[in-house]
């Protein structure tokens, strides 16, 4: 069965006592290009200009073109504010053995990673009926070219688009995210420059666990003896004798 994995700090063990999970806001993601649209140049906010303003001349409203570059400007930023108050983001892997991702997420394989069923409830799409509240699982699309904003009247509005984009610099993670309002959050931490979000993520969902090979006899034990209690298999990594590859026993 092909899982969605977590990697972890060792600090987290703390989601085997209460199944919380940070969604992350997009601006304390660890790629300063998350959900960043490529910015419309200057010639481009001056070609929307241009077309609103022949519209609007017809009606008698006369435009600014500096004031409306301006305005323009400013919709550009408060958007992607408003997607730091409203959106988290949960990042999953479709792969446990990732060198680079068990140096860079658990501290230096002293973590560990979790194995989601991605066929529990808990990942399916949600949408509440006053659409107040959603949750969308998607992969991560990774290209050479930055999402663009649609410039032109009657040209298709970006979706999701912006929250699955990524630089071909990160495909060696092969992510899958779930993307969630914030407002669905189980908990909240008073923090800078955003708040903490904690998702509960039910332990029902999980069907193995994978201790890094640098991890402490101590919390070893602690993962093992939950997966036991839990009937959930337990493995721990180790160097490849042979690649430059993790393997797990």
């Amino acid at each position: 069965m092909n899982l969605y994995y977590k990697y972890l700090p060792p600090e987290r063990l703390s989601y085997l006592d209460d199944e919380l999970l940070r969604y992350t806001q997009p601006i304390d993601l660890n790629d300063p290009f998350e959900c960043l649209p490529k910015k419309p140049s200057e010639k481009e906010f001056k070609d929307v200009i241009k077309m609103v303003s022949e519209l609007l001349h017809k009606k008698g409203f006369p435009l600014n073109e500096n004031d409306e570059i301006l305005e323009l400007e400013k919709i550009y930023n408060e958007a992607y504010q408003n997607v730091n108050n409203d959106i988290g983001i949960l990042s999953l892997t479709k792969n446990w053995n990732n060198t680079l991702m068990w140096s860079h997420y658990t501290n230096s394989h002293k973590g560990f990673c979790v194995g989601f069923d991605p066929k529990d409830e808990y990942f399916q799409n949600f949408l509440s009926n006053d659409g107040k509240k959603s949750k969308i699982i998607m992969e991560v699309v990774y290209s050479n070219k930055r999402v663009e904003m649609p410039m032109e009247l009657g040209k298709k509005k970006l979706a999701f688009e912006p929250f699955i984009t990524k630089s071909t610099d990160w495909k060696y993670e092969e992510e899958v995210r779930i993307i969630s309002t914030l407002n669905m959050s189980d908990k909240k931490i008073n923090s800078n420059p955003v708040d903490i979000h904690l998702f509960k993520v039910p332990h029902r969902s999980i069907k193995e666990i994978v201790v890094g090979a640098n991890m402490d006899k101590e919390k070893e034990d602690l993962i093992k003896d939950f997966c036991t209690e839990n009937k959930i298999e337990f493995y721990k990594s180790k160097i490849s004798n042979e690649q430059f590859n993790m393997e797990r026993k």
